[in-house]
């Protein structure tokens, strides 16, 4: 049974294409939170230094008065590397950023890559997950078994993958289900409505509920269609609300 009343979490945003305007995208986002019953949220930046979805210093600042947003910064070894960086580390320092958000397949980017060095020091340093794009196109970047060796070797970071390298859900979570500092965010999981993953998902998130987190990749995916998919799974409240809230908010710090 469904609680119309539970509290939700939705920890994988980004600003819409539209409106143009900064303020109106912030309208925009946080209106569908409101319409959908959502709580709290986090909301990803792009690497890129201009773009229709916010840069870094961009979302950092715009949500810089809403204590319910988390802001994740996006960052490429790529585009003003050293900058970025810097600015990141700023950010960090003065509790603007909840983690950072690394765009694997997106970029040529593998997780184990040498230059990635600084970003793990970072998020050890201020204790704030590493995100990475999974799944979909250039999936190689971040096989299972990239994901599994990055995080034997960072133990002590959170690695949050995003999209639980769609479709390949079934490998990725027998994969990596040893490795205990590894989160699955199910955003763009429920694109296509594909109940084929319900027994999937179900039986993954009995056996490792702590390590499951709500997500529904708005701005490029409908946020109450992922609402209605995943309030179908067959959990128990227990299993609930570790997957729609406690665990966003305690990797988050909501």
């Amino acid at each position: 049974m469904n609680n119309i009343n539970e509290i939700v979490i939705d920890a994988h945003l980004h600003l819409p294409v539209a409106p143009s305007s900064l303020e109106g995208k912030k309208t925009a986002l946080l209106e569908e939170l409101r319409k959908n019953g959502v709580s709290k949220g986090v909301v990803i930046s792009d690497s890129e230094l201009e773009s229709s979805i916010g840069s870094l210093a961009e979302c950092a600042e715009l949500f810089s008065d809403c204590p319910d947003i988390a802001v994740v910064g996006g960052i490429s070894p790529y585009i003003n590397y050293e900058e970025q960086l810097k600015l990141t580390d700023s950010l960090l320092e003065r509790g603007q950023l909840a983690g950072i958000k690394l765009f694997c397949g997106h970029e040529p980017i593998y997780l184990t890559d040498g230059n990635l060095g600084a970003v793990y020091a970072l998020a050890e340093r201020y204790g704030v997950p590493v995100l990475f794009h999974s799944g979909w196109d250039n999936s190689h970047f971040t096989a299972p078994e990239i994901i599994r060796e990055a995080a034997e070797s960072h133990r002590e970071i959170k690695l949050v993958c995003c999209h639980c390298c769609y479709p390949r859900l079934e490998e990725c979570f027998d994969t990596l289900a040893h490795c205990g500092n590894v989160y699955f965010d199910l955003s763009s999981v429920a694109e296509g409505n594909n109940e084929g993953f319900f027994p999937i998902l179900e039986t993954a998130i009995h056996s490792m509920p702590e390590r499951f987190i709500f997500g529904s990749d708005f701005g490029s995916c409908d946020q109450a269609e992922h609402l209605r998919f995943f309030r179908r799974l067959n959990l128990t409240e227990q299993e609930r609300r570790p997957v729609f809230c406690e665990n966003a908010r305690e990797i988050y710090g909501l």
